[in-house]
């Protein structure tokens, strides 16, 4: 069934690059795959994962999720099954974003100018405060897991990035008085270099519109997606 989902999958490689991820990294739980429609299950997150080429295979796929009592949190790639999984699910839409992934042989220069290191989890309290989706306890389930990076200029704390449980870069913040001095590109070429040199291809998901930084994806050699996708959650 892996050959089989990544066939469907690569039919719109950046559209799906997420999805695709999962079955190489060996995070997926593919529940389906056929009549040009994938659904699987990240082992990391819980997220559940559709793409469907036609609207009524993909349909059918939600009804499949209705024997579920897990779904929280789903990706589709099409709006008329957002608003399906909406109606049938009791899912609502969190955010319209777009896929960038990093797919160039080599990646981009660091800038150099931070020290980029685990933080000790003293810096969590601080770091939740600047990030609105993470408590202060995951963030240190973050950092314990080594999957969350400080920049340093010296001692001072001056911004930070992650990976999400389902494996996009993320999580990236640069602290309000040191911004507008592209501290956000050395953090994210920072996290592109770590999953290049992993075998990932990295990728990360993007707000439609967060303009600022689609912009800087674009700096950073990111390919974007022409087709946007829909995250839902169980409110």
């Amino acid at each position: 069934m892996h050959t089989q989902a990544l066939k469907y999958l690569n039919e719109e490689r950046m559209l799906n690059i997420a999805m695709s991820e999962a079955v190489r990294r060996g995070n997926a739980e593919i529940l389906s795959a056929e009549r040009g429609a994938v659904l699987l299950r990240e082992k990391n997150s819980g997220v559940y994962m559709l793409y469907a080429r036609d609207y009524a295979p993909g349909e059918a796929l939600l009804n499949l999720l209705l024997e579920r009592d897990d779904v929280r949190e789903l990706s589709v790639t099409r709006a008329d099954l957002c608003r399906k999984a909406e109606e049938l699910l009791g899912l609502r839409l969190d955010f319209e974003y777009y896929h960038v992934a990093y797919l160039e042989n080599r990646p981009p220069e660091p800038a150099g100018r931070l020290e980029i290191r685990t933080p000790s989890e003293e810096l969590a309290g601080v770091i939740a405060d600047h990030y609105e989706h993470l408590n202060e306890e995951q963030v240190i389930a973050h950092i314990r897991r080594g999957h969350l990076f400080g920049g340093f200029l010296g001692d001072k704390l001056v911004g930070f990035i992650g990976e999400h449980p389902e494996g996009s870069i993320g999580i990236l913040e640069v602290l309000p008085e040191f911004r507008r001095h592209g501290y956000a590109y050395d953090l994210e070429s920072f996290m592109i270099d770590r999953h290049f040199n992993q075998g990932k291809i990295p990728f990360a998901q993007i707000s439609t519109d967060n303009e600022k930084s689609l912009s800087l994806q674009r700096k950073l050699g990111m390919t974007q997606a022409e087709q946007s996708c829909f995250w839902l959650a169980r409110r």
